[in-house]
């Protein structure tokens, strides 16, 4: 929901030793113009809140969006309909297991919503949300090799302006890899992935690929 951008803005960052940590950051699409820093309200405003450990992370992030229309990946067609304001929520957690190389894997989780304001279009998107889960399997045949599966549901709507039944795919994307060193300066990743109503129609898509990373 939130994303990354290069515009002007600032923000500060401040973290305890026992784990706790506060990151907000404000950027405006149009500060350098002639208009000015928030002349004419096109900015985003991202707050996070985390505590972190050796083995496990929490965080929670608020994202305030003023005119500020880009949701243009990991989303539905209704899911990233443009609104000049909104607000967005994300929750994150991980944790690892004392040890790799079992059949316990370490885990990733993340939630967000999404919340459109302003619209008034009967049928239009008020209210979106995904999910993501992750899982990591290290040291399975070798030393350094990793196995990962991870699935998702992008940002789709859930509420719309008058309420009532609304036209939305159910999509699910998910990919499955395995990862080793074929020595010290080479690593080979194969992997294949999927979804199912991927596209507007509610096709169904499947791939794979194979990735070798050299490094001197």
């Amino acid at each position: 929901n939130f994303g990354a951008s290069t515009d002007v803005g600032f923000g500060f960052k401040y973290e305890t030793d026992g784990g706790f940590g506060i990151a907000t950051n404000v950027v405006d699409k149009t500060a350098d113009t002639a208009t000015g820093l928030f002349a004419d309200g096109t900015s985003k405003w991202d707050t996070q809140v985390a505590y972190t450990t050796d083995r496990w992370h929490v965080s929670a992030t608020l994202s305030d969006a003023q005119n500020w229309t880009s949701q243009a990946y990991n989303a539905t067609t209704m899911g990233k309909q443009a609104a000049e304001d909104s607000t967005g929520y994300a929750l994150r957690a991980y944790w690892m297991p004392e040890e790799s190389g079992t059949a316990v894997p370490e885990i990733s989780v993340g939630y967000d919503a999404k919340s459109l304001e302003g619209v008034t279009t009967t049928g239009n998107t008020t209210e979106a949300n995904s999910y993501m889960v992750g899982l990591t399997w290290k040291d399975i045949f070798q030393g350094d090799d990793k196995i990962g599966f991870a699935v998702t549901q992008p940002l789709k709507v859930n509420s719309v302006v008058g309420g009532g039944a609304f036209n939305e795919v159910d999509p699910i994307l998910w990919e499955l890899y395995y990862s080793w060193k074929q020595n010290d300066s080479m690593s080979i990743t194969p992997a294949i992935f999927g979804g199912t109503d991927v596209w507007e129609d509610g096709d169904d898509t499947f791939g794979a690929v194979l990735t070798t990373a050299f490094k001197f």
